[in-house]
């Protein structure tokens, strides 16, 4: 099946550092693929070049089959939603009014005729509603990442794209979050979701792209990256993964292991 968004050779650097080196990615249809690694992996970075927000220094990303550059910026909005890890809002809007500002690129369209459903269904998805005309200003950390991400929901791309919307959450929004986009991309869309956390990749990715300093070091199945020497060398910590409940993979990292810079060398 044709990728609705690749990236080829994709190259970034900034005063001399490299970002990214030579990213090859593929993201399909029906296919919700979770970028891992270390800080400093470059999984932001490539989550901005992927959404046009950022362009490469070497290669190419493509939208549809197209170079990205040549889809005029109204026409990427309506194809695919972007969430970035920093979501703040001086104003003190109203909750429900910054999640309509989702619907903005179907203004003076007939899809803006769904406006008050697709807000509607996107309170619901983020358990939004209860403070729905609390202003912004006054919410908590959590309940802002919950309003953003149901901004990014009522936008209804095909595509999303997600910079560790988990972040902020407790463990039931984490997991309500993950099962909204697994949702959507079951009924024929595709995310890219960025995330710290290996045991939420494992449950909810189709297939995992680890990056190490800028560079794709693992991509597939999360039976096949999440490869305990593999996380250990790339993480720098030591990493069991072990069989679960119901078929899942359980991600630990080693709380006994020592963190001086000799048992770092002997872990790389």
């Amino acid at each position: 099946m044709a990728a609705v968004l690749s990236a080829r050779n994709v190259g970034v650097s900034v005063g001399g550092r490299r970002l990214l080196d030579g990213v090859d990615l593929d993201l399909h249809p029906g296919e919700l693929l979770v970028l891992v690694g270390p800080n400093g992996a470059g999984k932001s970075t490539l989550l901005s070049v992927l959404a046009g927000d950022r362009a490469p220094d070497e290669g190419e990303v493509r939208l549809d089959g197209r170079p990205l550059a040549t889809h005029r910026v109204e026409d990427r909005a309506r194809r695919r939603s972007v969430l970035t890890q920093s979501n703040e809002v001086s104003f003190p809007f109203l909750s429900a009014e910054v999640v309509a500002m989702g619907r903005a690129p179907w203004r003076r369209r007939p899809e803006a005729d769904r406006d008050d459903e697709a807000v509607r269904v996107a309170l619901v998805a983020g358990e939004v509603e209860s403070f729905a005309s609390r202003p912004v200003t006054s919410l908590s950390g959590g309940e802002r990442a919950r309003v953003a991400f149901a901004r990014s929901f009522a936008q209804e791309c095909g595509i999303a794209l997600l910079d560790e919307p988990t972040a902020s959450l407790d463990i039931r929004h984490q997991h309500r979050v993950l099962s909204r986009t697994r949702a959507r991309v079951a009924a024929g869309g595709a995310a890219v979701v960025v995330l710290h956390d290996l045991a939420l990749a494992a449950a909810y990715a189709d297939r995992i792209a680890l990056l190490e300093a800028g560079r794709l070091v693992a991509v597939g199945a999360p039976r096949e990256v999440l490869e305990p020497e593999l996380l250990t060398r790339v993480y720098r910590h030591p990493i069991h993964v072990l069989d679960g409940p119901g078929g899942s993979l359980l991600v630990i990292a080693d709380p006994s292991a020592t963190h001086s810079d000799s048992s770092e060398e002997r872990i790389a």
